[in-house]
């Protein structure tokens, strides 16, 4: 879970990241 978090950090400086991460937690 961790290296997940990790990769959508990287995704934060876009607003998209947002959404990445909501993609992410529903997986």
């Amino acid at each position: 879970m961790s290296l997940r978090i990790v990769v959508c950090v990287k995704y934060v400086p876009d607003a998209t990241g947002d959404r990445h991460f909501a993609d992410d937690l529903t997986l």
